[in-house]
């Protein structure tokens, strides 16, 4: 039988086999007398019926009663078990199945979802720490973090390599930092500006209310996927946003900066919280994608202090893969389900040259048009400008950089590790002609070529004059 993994996520309950993600299911809940509906369908109608929707089922996970009755629902266990039922019928899913569990969950709560797991058509085989399993293979610093979006808050893990093994170390919680609490934000912002621009108010309609909040996720795609084409004063640029009542066709013009402004509020708490897992800045930072895709997130939290940090952006199906990639380890036995939050690393060593060259000499910098900038440490590629005015800084990653304007885009950073350089990516990235994956081995001669850049970036080496 075809091993799965849940990853019990509360933004999105994801599925996932050796193909990638099959199904994934918004921990909402809507209980009505007609019907109790679940995940995306209880979703799309949280605003229209919101004294008969929940969405913390998951967050406060336990067996404690309600104050007052709802349903037939006894406590949050309850609602969440009935979730669980609800994924199992849309997916056709019985059998065995890993749990991918982020770090808020206690020791109590699994023990809580083991007993629900018993109760449903899937068996639980094996738990692991969801930022283990997503940053295993990805690294080899000795410490790294990962960030992670919930509904409710946002979870930080710092990990440790001990010997061969990677260890979940450390565990911080940011409340009220969670999409719930963005998407709240950011419809108050936009409501503001519909009322002064339009005199229309979406929230005194639950109909245009519910299109305004489902509208959020595409309203920020479009903010990021028009980034790279904003003016060079980003105050300027501004985002366009439609909403249909009746036979009306209300549109607002919101300024970029203002939602980024609400958009960094959060982002700061998350700073702030990341300084206390690693004060000195030097841990590379990987963040989910559900946290990655919000605008300039990445940008704002590979600041410390003055300094870069690393950071790269996880796909969907990070977790998923490494899960089945390691599963041998991460089954357990008949007599009980462990939970692995240490687990030794099947990540080869990086080699000291590329294979591709190991008879080349050893590249030194990198050239951008007539510039060259040198690679001793990596170094962190961003563009500045757009249009006319498109260009690229290069800058030494160990080195304290000027404060750039806010229309800095991260295009890749160059890290080095015994001689090796590897690029990690945040933009659509081809090597020399090639669409790469996440990262990839650079060699001496190699071409970096972005979308957004109109000149390729070459590795070089340039020699030092004899005595």
């Amino acid at each position: 039988m075809t091993l799965r993994v849940l990853e019990l996520n509360d933004k999105g309950l994801r599925l996932s086999d050796g193909s990638g993600v099959l199904h994934s299911s918004p921990g909402y809940a809507l209980v009505s007398p007609q019907a109790i509906e679940f995940g995306d369908s209880a979703l799309s109608q949280s605003r229209l019926n919101p004294l008969n929707s929940y969405n913390q089922f998951w967050h406060r996970l336990s067996v404690d009663p309600f104050a007052r009755p709802v349903a037939h629902f006894r406590h949050n266990a309850d609602i969440a078990f009935s979730h669980l039922q609800h994924l199992a019928e849309q997916t056709q899913l019985e059998g065995d199945v890993l749990l991918a569990l982020s770090g808020s969950f206690s020791r109590e709560k699994m023990a809580i979802l083991l007993g629900l797991m018993k109760q449903s058509p899937m068996n639980a085989v094996g738990i692991v720490d969801a930022s283990l399993a997503a940053t295993i293979d990805r690294h080899d610093a000795e410490t790294i973090l990962h960030a992670d979006l919930e509904l409710h808050q946002v979870v930080l893990s710092k990990l440790r390599k001990v010997g061969g093994d990677w260890k979940r170390e450390g565990v911080l919680l940011v409340p009220s930092a969670g999409w719930d609490n963005i998407s709240e934000n950011l419809m108050q912002l936009f409501t503001n500006a519909f009322i002064q621009q339009c005199r229309f108010n979406p929230q005194h309609n639950a109909a245009s209310e519910q299109m305004l909040f489902e509208g959020l996720p595409h309203y920020l795609q479009e903010y990021n996927a028009d980034q790279s084409a904003q003016a060079a004063d980003e105050s300027q640029s501004s985002l366009k946003i439609k909403l249909q009542h009746n036979d009306n066709v209300h549109e607002i013009s919101l300024p970029r900066s203002s939602v980024y402004s609400r958009l960094n509020a959060f982002y700061q708490k998350i700073l702030q919280q990341l300084a206390s897992l690693d004060d000195t800045g030097g841990s590379p930072l990987f963040v989910s994608d559900r946290l990655g895709q919000l605008p300039q997130v990445l940008d704002v939290l590979g600041q410390h202090q003055g300094c870069l940090r690393e950071v790269q952006m996880l796909s969907e199906d990070a977790v998923a893969h490494s899960c089945l990639r390691y599963s041998d380890a991460l089954v357990s036995g008949a007599d009980a389900v462990r939970f692995v939050s240490q687990l030794e690393s099947k990540r080869e060593e990086p080699q000291p040259i590329s294979h591709r060259d190991a008879q080349s000499p050893q590249a030194t910098h990198i050239l951008y048009g007539h510039c060259a900038v040198p690679l001793r440490a990596g170094v962190l590629i961003r563009q500045l400008g757009t249009g006319a005015e498109q260009g690229v800084r290069v800058r030494i990653v160990t080195d304290a950089p000027d404060k750039l304007p806010s229309n800095a885009i991260a295009l890749a950073q160059i890290s080095v590790n015994n001689g090796q350089y590897t690029v990690h990516q945040n933009e659509a990235l081809t090597l020399n002609g090639v669409k790469i994956a996440a990262s990839e081995v650079l060699a001496l001669g190699d071409d970096l070529q972005f979308p957004s850049l109109s000149e390729s970036l070459k590795l070089i080496a340039v020699q030092e004059q004899d005595a």
